[in-house]
């Protein structure tokens, strides 16, 4: 048999490795997936599923792991699908499933893609894991969440050009648009980033934009300010975007965000997991099986768009464990800081409580308690909706372990003292950190502080509490000296009146900066009004102008001599 000249060409460790993939498969049949069954086959149950390339080193190593774990899964963990997809012939595939490099492993549901496993590559933790989703008919509960619809089909970014196109984009599904300006140096260099993003979330979310030079109207609408602007629209949700703008991040928001569910808990244990994983997370613990309350639940995080997760379970074990009187129908609890022993937070509801306090009690605890403030975290903390205060400590490398370990304290301190929301007079108090010398010009810009290289002591380290809101800080406690760390009592009192509104503060921006800002507040205002409102403003301006010609006229009307009155006094009589 003459051998094709192909195959002779071709590395011999490639084609042994090939070889013993063909005759291991012989012995246990691995499934494959392609874009033509991927969706039907995973549709219904537990899948575990490789993406692959034979090209792959990594992959070729984790064969013989994969064989074994398909094999012995069989009649161990029989409720959970194995299956592989080929990322060499189906990279559409593997790109929409968020593959970022070889092999990744995912966990999908019903259709829907659960977790990636990010663990050690031996059979007992693969096992491990796969165990953790099988049902055991206690905790978990069948969260019936809505189809979403198919959008986005070619990939590309939708320009938007009137407000019949943009109302009719948003009743479509979920949209992110882009409001932006021909002549902005930020939109230009965001512009390819977008592109890439309409092509990631294909057939998921809407990529629009919107030039508003050219529709000024359609931007005063959506109170546009600058530019970019970027706002995720879904069903009774409009959140501005304040995150990073490397694609990664935003493509991470935008799939967050699409996918925003409830997610049922598959086992207590699971928990501990979660709030290891993430800053912030929500437990739903509900009684019975009212499907109301779960679709109360559902509209009342949607705002949260996904971030911070919503976990559901109606164990009695997590109701009791956590408190949670038997008979409440239902209560939110909320787990800040990766702390799982004492919620943050906690809201016990009632089968009348309002869907708004509910939606309030989600938006209000969604910002971790202590976190490190850089250029990913910035705009998620200090433009936040809920408009916080936030004490920063600049911190020297040789100081953040200690700086950090004390500040987390403090964080829990103050929450615990506000009842876990970290919240007193209105206004959440977030502590943070940044690092001095990475961004001093920014400190001592904003708040004059100056980076000094002796700081050897928790005292050293400066520390302001900013109201980012309203360009405004403090940097002195009730009795006028320098804040302080080490004193709990002294700080949390300075906090106290801060949040109240009654201690001194100072301004990030010179008068002449603040001017600058006023009158520009004040024309986007008059811009607003007057393009949302035309034939008002005609009225105004015709108001206006009469009033101006009617003082001119009394004005000069009043220098005019009276040609009767001049021609009586020049006469005698």
């Amino acid at each position: 048999m003459r051998v094709p000249k192909s195959l002779t060409e071709l590395p011999l460790s490639l084609v042994l490795t090939t070889l013993a993939l063909v005759s291991s498969a012989a012995s246990v049949q691995l499934q494959q997936l392609t874009p033509a069954n991927f969706k039907e086959s995973t549709e219904k149950g537990l899948w575990f599923v490789e993406h692959f390339s034979p090209f792959c080193v990594h992959c070729r190593r984790f064969a013989p792991t994969w064989e074994k774990l398909v094999g012995e899964s069989e009649s161990e963990i029989p409720s959970v699908h194995l299956a592989q997809v080929d990322c060499s012939v189906h990279g559409d595939l593997c790109e929409e499933n968020g593959v970022k490099g070889y092999p990744s492993l995912f966990m999908f549901e019903n259709g829907k893609k659960l977790e990636e496993y990010n663990g050690n590559r031996d059979l007992k933790d693969l096992k491990d894991f796969m165990r953790r989703y099988v049902k055991d008919g206690k905790a978990t509960v069948e969260v019936d969440e809505p189809e979403l619809p198919n959008l986005n089909t070619q990939g590309r970014v939708l320009p938007i050009h009137d407000p019949a196109t943009f109302t009719s984009v948003l009743e479509q599904g979920p949209a992110f648009v882009k409001f932006y300006a021909p002549w902005c140096g930020h939109c230009k260099k965001l512009a390819p980033t977008w592109v890439q993003l309409a092509a990631h979330m294909k057939n998921k979310v809407t990529i629009a934009e919107v030039d508003c030079d050219a529709h000024g109207s359609l931007c005063a609408s959506q109170k546009i300010q600058g530019y970019p602007t970027l706002v995720y629209y879904a069903p009774g949700v409009r959140s501005e975007y304040t995150g990073g703008r490397r694609l990664d991040q935003l493509r991470a928001f935008a799939e967050t965000a699409s996918e925003g569910r409830l997610h049922p808990l598959h086992n207590d244990a699971d928990l501990a997991d979660h709030v290891r994983e993430h800053n912030v997370v929500y437990l739903f613990l509900y009684s019975g099986s009212d499907a109301e309350i779960i679709k109360t639940a559902r509209e009342a995080s949607a705002p949260l768009l996904g971030s911070p997760p919503v976990y559901t379970s109606h164990s009695k074990e997590l109701f009791s464990h956590y408190g949670v009187p038997e008979t409440a129908p239902w209560a939110l609890l909320a787990f800040k800081d990766h702390d799982l022993d004492k919620p943050a937070g906690h809201f016990h509801g009632a089968y009348n409580t309002p869907h708004d306090a509910m939606k309030t009690w989600f938006m209000n605890h969604r910002t971790p308690s202590f976190l490190e403030l850089s250029a990913d975290s910035f705009q998620s903390v200090m433009n936040a909706p809920q408009e916080p205060l936030v004490l920063i400590a600049a911190v020297t490398e040789n100081m953040q372990s200690k700086a950090r370990a004390t500040l987390e304290k403090l964080s829990k301190e103050w929450r615990s003292k506000t009842g876990g929301s970290g919240e007193l007079n209105g206004k959440q108090v977030v502590f943070t950190y940044m690092d001095a010398e990475k961004w001093k010009d920014w400190l001592k810009s904003m708040y004059g502080i100056k980076k000094h290289h002796d700081e050897d002591d928790l005292d050293d380290i400066p520390i302001v509490i900013a109201d980012h809101k309203k360009l405004v800080y403090y940097d002195q406690d009730t009795s006028g000296h320098k804040i302080k760390v080490t004193s709990q009592q002294k700080l949390f009192a300075t906090l106290e009146r801060a949040t109240a509104g009654q201690l001194h503060y100072k301004h990030s921006q010179n008068p002449v900066e603040r001017l600058a800002r006023y009158l520009n507040h004040k024309l986007t205002y008059v811009e607003f009004y007057v393009t949302n409102h035309p034939f008002k403003s005609v009225l105004w301006i015709v108001g206006g102008i009469a009033v101006v010609f009617y003082v001119l006229f009394k004005w000069l009307g009043s220098d005019v001599p009276n040609d009767r009155d001049y021609y009586k006094a020049s006469r005698l009589d």
